[in-house]
């Protein structure tokens, strides 16, 4: 029998071995609470509770035998067991809920689409072939009558392959069969340590590293194991992730998620680099103009572009409007190539979570049409594969498919819960003048904004209404005419003088506002709504992109115009009551001032 001196060597031995502490996941003061063994330890509680878990009811053999499967999916009579079917899955387990969230796919706790799942991937799928697996290894001395399949017996190399097996078995509820402490390891070492734990998310990773170190963070997330992480190691890795420049949308959508998973320990808000949020603006607001097109070295897919709707409405920089403008671009894509026969509902899954994150409304017509399709593929993909251990991937792609087609309402519920709406915040260095952030702007202080039918609004910004105080008339010009990029395209007048205001792009003329002509005063006191001056239709959408900026460089460069405009008057410029606003009509009282000359020097840029 091992004296006490002995177990305590052997479990201070295995600790100096344990990967978790070496890699600085788990802090030494967690390590230190329980200095005799291991069974204390936040990571092995962690991954015993998941391993255990097991649902205790699941669909009886009766519902099985007597199932013809379409009946659940189909507009068809019900079948006679979908009552209690549902009722049964309705208990959707905690994991499963995790799997669909990080897949951006939303709640299944309802939803006749996890009957079908489930029933045909248990009777042909990933469990049954999981199991013959176990069998054969074990036959063949591979593994002894106790072990469990781990990632290297299975040939499984990489940590998306591992992240998508253990999510698939997880959502399946067959977690036993697998060694998750291997997985977890595995998935450890490959995904984070290669570059250092804490710099796992620095710049100079590839984009492929990029995704393992997500899908590294989302599988141990998954297996339970970041609350039993140091908190120091989670905030900065939480930092590195919102600062790192991404090379594509897809990554970005990918560093929101894992940002919102370490959200719960860390209780920093989401948040990505300023130019990666530029770029999922623009290409949110020109959809349809840049989509099969390249913008700043990124081509712009349709899996490009949804997850630059999610990124853009997790962060609330787009107004609804130009997000179900974008959303309205994807779901006819979608449309269309299911009638080409070429859609491809692995691909498809993201681009209808972009369509649900946009937040449009579909018809009954196209939620029938979207089911319909993903029915067709789902079917098709299981003659293809014979069983979905080939490619777990296809199982939660095609089973959120189904689920975002159905149950659309509860993904946005569940996406966006935790993000409460920001107020916007006056910058004291704009001398009180408003810039909404969910709008491009010109050097020629006009601001831009998509609308539905492919045009764009245009306006003057707040800073140029408070100088131009109230004009006397506005001569705008015709529907139809063709105006470009830094030419001028309207007129405003005032006690006999006037100036002329420079388009901020190419384009021909659509609608004009009336309203801003019979009342010019308006277009001062409420320029980014009432006063609005006209929409135009661009020719080209990306030769326009070049000269209009967006978010923080908008903002720095505003800021530079405010410090000009004090400058060109050594503060003489009016100020409101407070002396921190700019004031109306800003530039009355100046002596030998002219205001048309003062406003050609900021109208034209």
């Amino acid at each position: 029998m091992k004296d006490f001196k002995t177990v305590k060597t052997e479990a201070k031995r295995r600790k100096d071995d344990c990967i978790w502490k070496s890699s600085g996941a788990v802090s030494l003061q967690t390590c230190e609470s329980h200095p005799d063994d291991c069974e204390g330890c936040p990571v092995e509680t962690a991954l015993t509770k998941v391993a255990l878990h097991k649902q205790r009811r699941f669909f009886s053999r009766d519902f099985f035998d007597q199932c013809y499967v379409k009946a659940c999916a189909t507009q068809k009579p019900p079948c006679p067991f979908a009552g209690p079917c549902m009722a049964n899955w309705s208990r959707t387990s905690p994991a499963a809920s995790r799997v669909l969230t990080m897949m951006g796919i939303g709640s299944l706790s309802v939803g006749a689409n996890a009957s079908l799942v489930q029933q045909v991937s248990r009777r042909n799928g990933l469990h049954v072939d999981l199991l013959s697996q176990t069998f054969k290894l074990r036959n063949l001395g591979k593994i002894s009558p106790d072990e469990k399949l781990t990632p290297d017996v299975l040939g499984l190399r990489t940590v998306e392959e591992q992240f998508m097996l253990v999510a698939s078995a997880l959502f399946l509820d067959c977690p036993e069969l697998l060694d998750l402490r291997a997985f977890a390891k595995s998935i450890l070492e490959k995904g984070l340590l290669p570059h250092g734990l804490l710099n796992s998310v620095s710049r100079e990773r590839s984009q492929e590293e990029l995704r393992d170190a997500f899908r590294a963070i989302q599988g141990l997330s998954l297996l339970n194991m970041t609350p039993a992480f140091d908190i120091n190691m989670l905030v900065k890795l939480h930092h590195d992730i919102a600062t790192t420049r991404y090379f594509s949308m897809a990554t970005a959508q990918m560093a929101l998620t894992v940002q919102r998973i370490l959200q719960s320990h860390t209780f920093k808000p989401v948040s990505l680099d300023d130019e990666t949020v530029e770029r999922a603006v623009t290409l949110t607001s020109f959809a349809k103009g840049l989509l099969g097109k390249v913008y700043k070295g990124l081509s712009i897919t349709l899996s490009e572009l949804a997850a630059a709707v999610r990124v853009s409405r997790v962060l609330k920089t787009i107004p609804e409007d130009v997000a179900f403008n974008a959303g309205r671009v994807l779901l006819n894509e979608i449309l269309r190539l299911d009638k080409l026969g070429t859609l491809n509902m692995v691909e498809a899954q993201p681009i209808l979570t972009g369509v649900v994150a946009s937040g449009l409304i579909l018809t009954p017509s196209e939620r029938t049409l979207i089911s319909k399709a993903v029915l067709r593929s789902f079917q098709e993909q299981f003659k293809k594969l014979g069983d979905m251990y080939a490619d777990p991937a296809s199982l939660l792609a095609i089973m959120g498919s189904d689920n975002l087609a159905r149950n659309a309402d509860q993904f946005e519920a569940l996406a966006y819960a935790e993000l409460p709406e920001a107020e916007e915040e006056l910058d004291p260095a704009l001398l009180g003048c408003e810039m909404p952030s969910d709008l491009f702007y010109s050097r020629g202080h006009s601001w831009v904004r998509s609308e539905k039918d492919d045009s764009f609004r245009i306006g003057l910004d707040d800073l140029v209404a408070h100088l131009i105080g109230s004009i006397d008339a506005i001569e705008m010009p015709k529907p139809g005419e063709k105006l470009r990029r830094g030419k001028p395209a309207l007129r405003l007048i005032r006690d006999g003088e006037s100036v002329k205001v420079c388009s901020p792009m190419d384009g021909e003329v659509m609608v004009v506002n009336q309203s801003v002509v019979d009342t010019p005063r308006v277009l001062s006191t409420k320029p980014y709504n009432d006063g609005w001056l006209l929409t135009i239709r661009p020719k080209i959408y990306e030769d326009n992109l070049s000269g209009l900026m967006f978010g923080q460089n908008a903002h720095d460069w505003q800021r530079s115009e405010v410090v000009r405009l004090s400058e060109m008057f050594q503060d003489k410029v009016a100020t409101a009551a407070d002396g921190a606003t700019l004031a109306h009509d800003a530039l009355t009282g100046i002596s030998g001032v002219r205001w048309s000359k003062v406003l050609c020097k900021f109208l034209r840029g």
